[in-house]
């Protein structure tokens, strides 16, 4: 009688058996010919067996067992433990409960020795690529585990394939040149996950921050609302708060200052004043918010309270030369490059030069170091800082009378408000760099 599991509803038309032996012919380098030949088997049935569109005969899976020298266990029951995990860490995860998360991970990779031989093969190596993202960061290992899940996705069911593409847009979303990748897969968990409140509320909320990194903010504002709707029916209030503050900053990039530092206002007025960690990004987003609405003395007092509460964005500092820069205080601006130049991030340093060379007049020294920076911020898509330096760039060009610069920077603040901007397409840097 051919062999055939009792499969439970999430095991529905997943292929784990014939795509473990798959698998193990591929790693070896064997050819299906090959196989069927050594095994006397049909080539056209081994190929169906390993593609899931038969059941295996009696004493097959031994038979290929001892061809490939392996102790592959066919029972269901380390699958379903994966299964019960795996639901257990992404709930860990939407909570931001990471040492929960951890924890649990760490202890399903101990027992890889267990796992990487029954039907969970392929679940403990999505575990394995969960971990690997989270915790580890080998990029060399999370390409392999990546690449041994998309070439067998045939094992995973719709639910699993969701979470594979969901953490897959964690990765990608923790470099802002790789936002776009990291929306197709946030995209591809939500066109399977409708009905899995875990996973689309996270989805939805990890959206939140791209279209708003990648200048989509009203966008990014809509999907607060959906997030903030998900998370409140899982009753997930801590992630709430920073629904409510990506928001805030959504209402700033919208050019809404006024309400956006009404609501900081409120949240921080509201927020446990223990959490210097919150309290510091709070203290950030409003100093960003005075920046950008020209009131220079404001955003002083916040970048500095943001830094005295150990904010970590290096961000910060540009945002005190800047607005001394912008009051006509050009000594002080000058004092403060000068003592934190060297410490700065390489990213800004360019930046911080070009408001140096602006009030010394060094006008060679200006335009290559704004041009410089101008240039990384659209090689690494960071949409947010564009405005104030293209304004800064225009600035110069109208004091300096260049009008033929004046109009290619136009273009450019054009482009970027119809969202068209790129570092091809940007007139002033192709012809800066020619």
């Amino acid at each position: 009688m051919p062999y055939k599991h009792k499969i439970p509803i999430y095991t529905e038309n997943v292929n784990l058996t014939g795509a473990y032996f798959r698998h193990q012919r591929i790693i070896d380098g064997l050819s299906l010919t090959y196989v069927a030949d050594s095994i006397r088997m049909n080539k056209g049935f081994l190929s169906d067996l390993e593609n899931g569109k038969r059941n295996f005969p009696d004493g097959t899976i031994n038979q290929l067992n001892d061809f490939y020298n392996l102790k592959f266990d066919d029972s269901l029951k380390f699958y379903i433990e994966l299964e019960n995990n795996i639901d257990e860490i992404f709930h860990a995860l939407c909570n931001s409960n990471t040492f929960k998360e951890k924890q649990l991970l760490e202890l399903i990779l101990s027992k890889r020795d267990i796992y990487e031989n029954s039907s969970g093969f392929f679940l403990f190596n999505l575990l394995n690529l969960f971990y690997l993202i989270r915790f580890n960061c080998n990029e060399t290992f999370i390409n392999d585990a990546k690449k041994l899940i998309e070439s067998n996705l045939d094992a995973i069911n719709s639910k699993d394939l969701s979470i594979f593409y969901c953490i897959l847009g964690i990765y990608y979303k923790r470099n802002p040149s790789t936002n776009f990748v990291a929306e197709k897969y946030f995209k591809k968990c939500l066109s399977l996950s409708s009905n899995i409140p875990d996973i689309a509320a996270l989805c939805t909320f990890e959206l939140i921050s791209i279209y708003a990194e990648t200048n989509r903010s009203a966008l990014a504002y809509t999907y607060c609302e959906k997030s903030r709707s998900i998370f409140n029916r899982l009753q997930n209030y801590t992630t709430m708060f920073f629904i409510d503050f990506f928001q805030c900053n959504c209402l700033t990039n919208l050019g809404l200052y006024e309400n956006s530092i009404q609501k900081l206002t409120e949240l921080l007025n509201n927020i446990d004043q223990s959490s210097n960690k919150y309290i510091s990004t709070i203290y950030h987003s409003l100093a960003w918010c005075y920046l950008l609405n020209c009131q220079y003395s404001e955003c002083i007092k916040y970048t500095n309270l943001a830094i005295e509460n150990k904010d970590p964005s290096c961000a910060l500092c540009y945002f005190i030369p800047y607005s001394y820069y912008k009051q006509n205080e050009y000594l002080k601006c000058l004092d403060y490059i000068e003592s934190h130049l060297e410490y700065a991030d390489d990213f800004y340093k360019p930046f911080l030069q070009a408001i140096s060379a602006r009030i010394q007049k060094q006008n060679v020294d200006f335009e290559k170091n704004i041009i410089l920076y101008y240039q990384s911020l659209l090689q690494n898509n960071v949409y947010e800082d564009i405005p104030l330096i293209q304004n800064f760039i225009l600035d110069y060009y109208t004091e300096t009378n260049n009008k033929d610069m004046m109009i290619k920077i136009l273009i450019d603040i054009k482009s970027f408000n119809d969202k068209d901007l790129t570092l091809k397409s940007s007139t002033l840097f192709v012809d800066s760099s020619s």
